[in-house]
């Protein structure tokens, strides 16, 4: 087994808090020597249509029951990547994928599972589970992948800048972040927003954020 990670995609077009699950679980898989391949991630409308086309219209074995024009696929919504394992030998072992996949569902990374799926399962595949095993929710909410991404960056609106806090117990800060600056938003709860800013994950008050 390679002893790296190899990630393919490019992991800003994901959804900031599936970003920074997608950290967490590389890092404890390494913890474990397991190395991962992130093969997929955010995806447009040609590139689903191309896996659609995938074993109806073009060679190969169906992968897809979305089609690019549904808005169906989480990947297309930037809620979803998919991994293989970065050995040759054991790309999609099942035993090993199962193994990130107890890691992934862990409290500590509390990703879903394509592989616990019923109908179609995609072992591969792991996703955010706020908006459930489908694209559903996300199509009744929001419409249209392109209004779903003007909601993962806030800007600072308060003139003096605002502290990104280590924990939402406001214990500890790593540093203010200016008036004007653009930060990408993980959720919202109570007080304030978990959120990213040059590459620390912390806690803002949402109430100087637009």
């Amino acid at each position: 087994m390679t002893k790296k990670h190899d990630v393919r995609i490019d992991t800003k077009l994901l959804h900031p808090q599936l970003e920074h699950k997608l950290n967490l679980l590389l890092k404890k898989c390494a913890a474990k020597g397991i190395y991962l391949i992130i093969t997929e991630g955010f995806r447009t409308v040609a590139r689903q249509e191309e896996l659609y086309a995938q074993g109806r219209t073009k060679p190969g074995k169906i992968v897809t029951n979305a089609r690019g024009t549904s808005y169906s696929s989480q990947h297309m919504w930037g809620v979803a990547f998919d991994i293989a394992i970065n050995d040759s030998k054991h790309t999609y072992d099942y035993a090993l994928i199962k193994k990130v996949a107890e890691i992934a569902k862990a409290k500590g990374v509390g990703l879903g599972w394509g592989g616990d799926w019923k109908s179609f399962p995609d072992t591969p595949h792991f996703y955010l589970k706020r908006w459930g095993s489908t694209a559903s929710k996300l199509k009744a909410q929001y419409g249209t992948p392109d209004r779903f991404k003007k909601t993962w960056t806030k800007k600072v609106t308060r003139r003096q800048g605002l502290k990104l806090w280590k924990s939402a117990a406001k214990t500890g800060s790593y540093f203010t972040i200016p008036c004007g600056a653009k930060v990408r938003i993980l959720f919202f709860k109570l007080w304030y927003a978990k959120a990213e800013y040059n590459g620390k994950v912390g806690y803002i008050n949402k109430k100087y954020i637009q």
